[in-house]
């Protein structure tokens, strides 16, 4: 049994398993090809499951996460646009694995094809409205130039279009998502037509698979990645149940305020970080249940009113028999996040190890 004193990160194997399922049959069924994004659980271990399931590639979000991963992986996408600062470490992976760079700037191409010791194969950032980052997708005169430096260059071959569908996190339930992801996928065939040639598209983002029947021919490969755990956020915008999140904060309660309706735990932002929702007007940073079966979901007892840093300030909505020293089982709001604060979690009383920054 796993000796809990302060916040600790514990993961749901068999639910992270069916989630890895779930999305590759998906895949298979639309007929496109499956790149996990690997940002949510930065784990080897973890990377593994994905192997045994059968996974062959994988998207990540840096240089440093690529070079974490390349030891167990041979085809990685780096889908963040290529900081041209980092071109030494990416000429050392490309001698041992394929690494596939992202792009939306001739001054990057140009550095690219002039700094590189290998061939490298390049997808163009397409911005189809969530204004993050890419090339705005009506913006037809710099994606055709964009296409023809990597066409005519030495280094550099043209893999296609690749986007993030980030406005699906906007939506309040699964209609929103869905005409979101609609919307998005107009623009994609806005672009196509305006380019008179079939280009292959990948594209990323974890609400659009809870809606996901059918996807045009030219989409080829999506990169979902928040998941393989999902969280709090995901099931406030009807992407996922709660039975389908793999992720809980355990945190012990220090004070119990009963003339307030409030409990202090040990477990602040530096924990859970600051994202939060909003639920009947009040900022909610999490749930929060009470039982010796962490991931049992019928006992809630409140939610997170509010997060310093290593205070969490306990809404209680149900009185129970809790105690200063009981464990309470938290879903926090973004699972990435949470996990990339805490830098570790545990799964079956074993500590997993995470990529070090």
């Amino acid at each position: 049994m796993l000796n809990i004193e302060k916040p600790t990160l514990i993961i749901n194997k068999d639910i992270v398993l069916s989630n890895i399922k779930t999305s590759k049959e998906l895949s298979k069924k639309l007929s496109i090809s499956f790149r996990p994004h690997f940002k949510t659980h930065q784990s080897l271990e973890v990377g593994t499951w994905f192997k045994k399931l059968g996974i062959k590639k994988i998207t990540v979000s840096s240089v440093e996460m690529a070079k974490y991963f390349s030891n167990q992986w041979d085809d990685i996408t780096i889908a963040f646009p290529f900081n041209i600062l980092e071109i030494k470490k990416v000429n050392i992976l490309l001698k041992k694995i394929t690494i596939n760079l992202l792009v939306d700037s001739i001054e990057t191409i140009e550095f690219l094809d002039n700094n590189l010791n290998d061939k490298i194969l390049v997808y163009v950032k397409i911005d189809l409205g969530y204004k993050r980052a890419g090339i705005s997708f009506n913006d037809l005169k710099k994606i055709k130039l964009t296409i023809k430096k990597i066409k005519n260059s030495k280094m550099l071959s043209f893999g296609g279009f690749l986007s993030h569908f980030g406005n699906t996190y906007n939506s309040k339930n699964k209609t929103d998502i869905s005409k979101t992801y609609i919307n998005s996928i107009n623009n994609i065939e806005t672009l196509i037509f305006n380019l008179d040639q079939r280009i292959n598209f990948s594209i990323g983002d974890t609400p659009s698979l809870s809606i996901l029947k059918r996807v045009p021919d030219y989409v080829n490969e999506i990169r979902p990645g928040n998941f393989i755990f999902y969280d709090l956020y995901q099931n406030k915008i009807g992407s996922c149940s709660l039975s389908k999140i793999a992720v809980r904060m355990i945190c012990p309660i220090v004070s119990i305020y009963p003339k307030d309706k409030k409990i202090l735990i040990y477990g602040g932002s530096v924990h859970f970080s600051k994202d939060f929702i909003i639920e009947k007007g009040n900022k909610c940073y999490g749930y929060v249940y009470y039982g010796n079966n962490f991931w049992n979901t019928s006992k809630k007892i409140g939610y997170i009113q509010s997060l310093s840093q290593e205070h969490g300030i306990i809404k209680i909505e149900k009185q129970d028999n809790y105690k200063v020293g009981d464990l309470l089982s938290i879903i926090p709001i973004h699972s990435c996040l949470t996990a990339d604060k805490m830098g570790e979690y545990f799964c079956d009383n074993k500590k997993i190890s995470m990529m070090k920054t």
